[in-house]
Order: structure tokens, then C-alpha cells, then sequence
């Protein structure tokens, strides 16, 4: 009677299992590309110390301070994910452009204008709560983790009395910036294929170190923090 009953539970218990513990694979809603366009408020830089050796901007005054004052500016967005219920994830870069209002120091050197751009790499991932879901639009929340790939600052209409007589230009550059972001969306589905979007992001770039060529830093060590509001469509397939 035992050996009976073993025989049928050896025989039944790996029927059991196969099926219990068949992979199921990953079914995703949809994929998505999107592009969005909006604006950018920049915050000034404060207080920041300048390079040493050749990139220095003044070396009579080593322990000069510089504020960076930026204008309001753009963003273009293109982003490829996909949407899995609740949860999307997806690889975007962001081109942000400001102008630049001036950079002053208490030394005698002076730029009135110039630019600067910003081009983030970001992998994000989105929640859409159910409950913050109003028909056909849905609000959204995310996190994005990624890099700056560049930062470049083109300086101009360099003056004061200490500035050199062939400088009315420079350009600085620092590459490959660890960058976090936050973001609050708002989604309207028009169709099952077409979908306008709102975001609304706050990126904080780290250790930014602008420099002219390799070595050559210009200014030392700041953190960049735009905070841009776009609006785009979104295209599902």
C-alpha cells in the first residue's frame, strides 16, 4: 500500500511542479517613442572658484569668485520605452540651451553674453497610479538616473581692464556628468496610437568642472540644477 502510494506521488509531484512553476513570459502593453519641446529656468552659479595654471582665468587674483547668471532657456526630448501596466521604462536625451546674462568675479574681468548647453543621457522610469487617473489622462510620476554627456559654456563679450586684448571669445567643456532627475507627468490619450504629454522635470547634474582642453580647468567644481516643462506627443505601436 505505501509503496503504491510513493509510486503515485513521485509520479504525480513533478506534473505538479512543471506547471506551477512554468516561466510566463513578459508581456508588454506597448512600446513608444515621444518628442516634447519646452523651456528651461537655469539657477545661477554662485561663489565659484576658478582653475589653476594655464586655465586660470586671473592668476594675480588665484582665490577670485565667479557668478554665473543664466536666462531662461529651451529644451528639445526624444525618448523610446515601453509601457508595461502600470510602470513604463525608457532611454531619453534632453538638449537644454540657455543664455548666458553674464559672468562677473571681483576682479576686472567681465563676459555680457554667451551660452550654455547641457545634453543629459537618462534611463527613467515612470509610475501611472491608478487612482491618479481622470478618464482619458493620467498623471505620472518618475525617476531618471543617467549622465550629462557635455557641458559646454561659450563665453563672449569678455571686458574690463584686466581682460586681454584678443579674448572676446572662450569656450569650456566637461564631459560624462552623474545625473539624477525627478519628474511629474501628465498623459492624454487621444487614441490607442497617440498621446499628448506634459512633464515637468527637476535634473540635478553633479561635479561639473568646466575646462578648456583636457587639463586646462577653467572653473572649479559647481552643480547644475534645470528645471524644465514640456510638452510633446507621444507615439505607441
Amino acid at each position: 500500500m505505501y509503496k503504491k502510494l510513493l509510486l503515485l506521488i513521485f509520479f504525480i509531484f513533478p506534473l505538479l511542479s512543471s506547471n506551477s512553476f512554468e516561466e510566463k513570459p513578459l508581456i508588454l502593453d506597448k512600446s513608444y517613442v515621444k518628442i516634447g519641446y519646452g523651456i528651461v529656468h537655469l539657477p545661477d552659479n554662485e561663489n565659484v572658484s576658478q582653475g589653476v595654471g594655464d586655465g586660470a582665468i586671473d592668476n594675480v587674483f588665484p582665490q577670485a569668485k565667479y557668478d554665473l547668471k543664466y536666462d531662461s532657456g529651451s529644451s528639445f526630448s526624444i525618448a523610446a520605452g515601453n509601457r508595461f501596466r502600470n510602470f513604463a521604462f525608457e532611454l531619453a536625451i534632453d538638449q537644454i540651451v540657455c543664455d548666458v546674462d553674464s559672468v562677473t568675479s571681483d576682479t576686472a574681468i567681465r563676459a555680457t553674453s554667451g551660452d550654455i548647453s547641457l545634453r543629459t543621457i537618462m534611463i527613467n522610469a515612470h509610475y501611472y497610479p491608478d487612482f491618479l487617473k481622470f478618464g482619458k489622462a493620467n498623471l505620472y510620476l518618475g525617476l531618471g538616473i543617467g549622465i550629462t554627456e557635455k557641458v559646454d559654456l561659450d563665453e563672449s563679450g569678455i571686458t574690463g581692464s584686466r581682460a586681454s586684448s584678443n579674448l572676446g571669445f572662450k569656450s569650456s567643456s566637461d564631459l560624462f556628468n552623474p545625473t539624477y532627475q525627478y519628474i511629474l507627468g501628465l498623459e492624454y490619450s487621444v487614441n490607442n496610437y497617440i498621446s499628448i504629454y506634459s512633464e515637468v522635470k527637476n535634473t540635478i547634474v553633479k561635479s561639473v568642472h568646466l575646462a578648456r582642453g583636457s587639463s586646462k580647468e577653467t572653473y572649479g567644481s559647481m552643480e547644475m540644477n534645470p528645471m524644465s516643462a514640456l510638452i510633446g506627443l507621444k507615439f505607441s505601436f
